[in-house]
């Protein structure tokens, strides 16, 4: 697949054919980014009653300090539990940047603070099985070699700030992985950043935020800025000419 004028945080790393995998398979049907605290302080093991808690991040098991939460008072007070997925602690707030500058081991990418690439051997795959981490996905870089690209959690309220490129939170888009905000992504325009268009083909549940550029997605001409949209069939999805 020929690279596109467009970049976008999924879609410039060879996300497209994993993005058409997902919404043909919906239509069918952490400490993430460095950024939160998950685990709060230290690795755990050390004893725990009801007059000896444990730090936030750990929850209290059979008498031993445990990495994880049963509840938001198992967190620090700008965090809660997420009961539904790690049982792990995360930030309430998903601060973006630059505006919140990124610890020293991140870059500020599309808006979010995201732990440098790792290499490994990983392949992208629809079901989420793709051999990283269930708070990152298997991408393709500019080199086109595959590697484990971190996202930061949920807020708590479940949506993701817009960033730069826009962001939806992964709860029941991709399987097999946490509640991230997976930027670029979308299920309604609200997702997306101001005057951007959410493409999503009839029937589908997950689409990619499109600024309506040259080589951006598009199904109608109104979702191009200069209105031209070329598809190979109407309500198919197609690029900005």
């Amino acid at each position: 697949m020929p690279r596109l004028p467009h970049r976008s945080r999924l879609s410039s790393l060879g996300y497209l054919p994993l993005l058409l995998l997902l919404a043909i398979a919906c239509g069918e049907g952490v400490s993430s980014n460095g950024a939160d605290a998950s685990g709060g302080g230290g690795g755990g093991g050390l004893l725990c009653s009801a007059n000896t808690p444990c730090a936030d991040g750990q929850f209290c098991f059979n008498g031993v300090c445990a990495i994880g939460c049963n509840s938001n008072g198992d967190c620090a007070e700008n965090q809660y539990c997420d009961t539904e997925f790690d049982r792990l602690c995360h930030n309430k707030v998903v601060q973006t940047c630059p505006d919140t500058p990124c610890n020293e081991n991140q870059t500020c990418q599309d808006g979010f603070c995201s732990a440098t690439p790792t290499n490994t051997s990983c392949e992208p795959r629809a079901d989420g099985n793709d051999g990283c981490p269930n708070d990152s996905l298997c991408l393709e870089n500019d080199a086109e070699e595959t590697q484990c690209y971190g996202f930061p959690a949920c807020p708590e309220d479940g949506i993701c700030p817009t960033g730069t490129i826009g962001a939806v939170c992964n709860a029941g888009i991709i399987p097999n992985k946490g509640h991230i905000c997976l930027t670029s992504l979308c299920q309604t325009v609200d997702h997306c950043p101001a005057s951007w268009s959410c493409i999503k083909e009839q029937g589908g549940v997950v689409g990619s935020c499109s600024d309506g550029n040259f080589g951006s997605l598009c199904i109608e001409q109104s979702d191009c800025n200069n209105g031209q949209c070329s598809a190979a069939a109407p309500g198919l999805i197609g690029f900005c000419l």
